[in-house]
């Protein structure tokens, strides 16, 4: 049975334009209600969003408050949120969006208008629907992600704590590691009672699996030990030498170090260990290879590259013809249907209406077959067959002779970033020296 004290906090937060009266709960989800006439319209988005148990449960309103304000209802949602805590250490809040604005005098405005679609002519040849507003895309999900991460992050900060979270992905972090799924309330409960649940068996064999990654951390301890004992034998050879990968590597890995040097010890730790395991990570590859220098290395990437630009040449080729394909078949399928609306004197809107599809598929093809007159489906189709062959061919080529691609180019990414650098320093010597000797000269008259 449920907590009569679950919910600890609810609040109503309104744009500049919404009626006072809304402040009521029922008030404001009925008037919602009542302006979708549609069966199967969406009322409201509904957000849950877990409250880290770090920050103190008086602040837990402001933090909610705050972050919905800045996020919905400065656009123009009416927010309505609700704050729970039963005392089983998974506090959350509920957040209920409204999916329409409101205008000025305070009314709701609909979601979608209609917009005509026109073809070459201006004509009217189709129609299709447009949201009001951008609250439905997509990629509003990793913003509110973000945020969150930020205001929570701020508040955590604002309390002295030392923990920060991080909403993206372990492998969008560059974690090694994989994921616990999310138990939800019903197994939480079950797993507290001692009943063993299939997602609670999931996620103790989750941890005993990441916990065999540990090896990991050894293995950049190495890495760093190595990483110094070579800076020490470079640092005793006074003769000048080819810059070697060992070199290379340490230069990269000394310029990520003052990269990171403005961060906090947590993030300053955690990012130089994604740089060392991926320094380590080019290392094997390159031993496997017996690649020691970076004139090798650079051989090795430019073989690679000039297949690669093939093989991206013949990509974008490939989707050309792909589409000059489709446009040809449009063309041959839909003219009759063009060549029927050009001849009618009566019932042209009509007709128009019945065919947009086939009349719009038709013109966008058409506009395609009049600036390449010369192209045929055969002689498209051929050319595609030999692109994909010789694509498959290159494709066999990089895996054989060279192996893994994503490594050559982490690699090169290095290369170049060092060699920038070394360029940068050599032009700040010779532009010291310089004006060195200008000084001198003055000194000398």
């Amino acid at each position: 049975m449920r907590k009569q004290n679950e919910v600890i906090h609810s609040e109503i937060i309104l744009p500049q334009n919404a009626p006072q009266e809304y402040l009521d709960r029922e008030t404001l989800w009925n008037s919602a209600e009542k302006v979708e006439t549609q069966w199967n319209s969406q009322l409201a988005r509904k957000i849950i969003i877990a409250l880290p148990i770090e920050i103190p449960i008086n602040q837990y309103a402001e933090l909610v408050r705050s972050y919905c304000y800045e996020q919905f209802v400065s656009k123009g949602m009416c927010c309505d949120f609700a704050i729970h805590d039963k005392g089983d250490g998974n506090p959350h809040t509920h957040i209920m969006l409204t999916m329409r604005a409101i205008d000025e005098n305070g009314k709701w405005l609909p979601k979608c208008r209609k917009v005509y679609e026109l073809d070459e002519h201006g004509n009217r040849i189709g129609e299709h629907r447009e949201d009001i507003v951008d609250w439905n895309k997509r990629e509003n999900a990793e913003i509110w992600r973000h945020a969150w991460e930020e205001k929570v992050n701020e508040y955590l900060e604002k309390n002295n704590r030392p923990e920060r979270i991080d909403m993206r992905s372990y492998e969008r972090q560059g974690i090694d590691l994989v994921p616990t799924v999310h138990l939800g309330p019903a197994a939480s409960e079950m797993e507290n009672r001692g009943e063993v649940t299939f997602l609670g068996t999931l996620n103790r064999d989750i941890v005993k699996f990441n916990s065999v990654r540990k090896h990991l951390r050894k293995a950049l301890a190495e890495l760093i030990e190595w990483i110094e004992e070579i800076k020490k034998i470079l640092s005793e050879l006074k003769e000048e030498k080819v810059p070697s990968i060992a070199d290379i590597l340490i230069d990269y890995l000394n310029s990520r170090q003052e990269a990171h040097s403005g961060k906090s010890r947590y993030f300053y730790n955690k990012d130089l260990a994604v740089d060392l395991k991926q320094v380590s990570q080019i290392v094997t590859f390159l031993q496997q290879r017996n690649v020691t220098t970076a004139d090798s290395l650079w051989k090795m990437i430019e073989e690679v590259s000039a297949v690669q630009s093939r093989i991206d040449t013949a990509d974008e080729k490939i989707k050309e013809l792909k589409k000059g394909i489709k446009f040809l078949g449009d063309y041959e399928k839909y003219k009759s249907v063009a060549d029927e609306y050009a001849k009618k004197k009566f019932g042209r809107d009509k007709f128009k209406t019945e065919h947009s599809k086939e009349l719009n598929s038709f013109y966008r093809a058409k506009r395609w077959v009049d600036e390449n007159t010369k192209a045929t489906s055969k002689s498209l189709k051929a050319e595609l067959e030999k692109l994909q062959k010789e694509k498959v061919a290159d494709e066999a080529l990089i895996e054989s002779n060279y192996g893994s691609l994503e490594e050559l180019k982490r690699a090169k990414y290095i290369i170049s970033v060092v060699m920038a650098n070394v360029k940068a320093a050599e032009q700040n010597k010779s532009q010291t020296e310089r004006q060195n000797i200008k000084t001198q000269n003055q000194n000398i008259e």
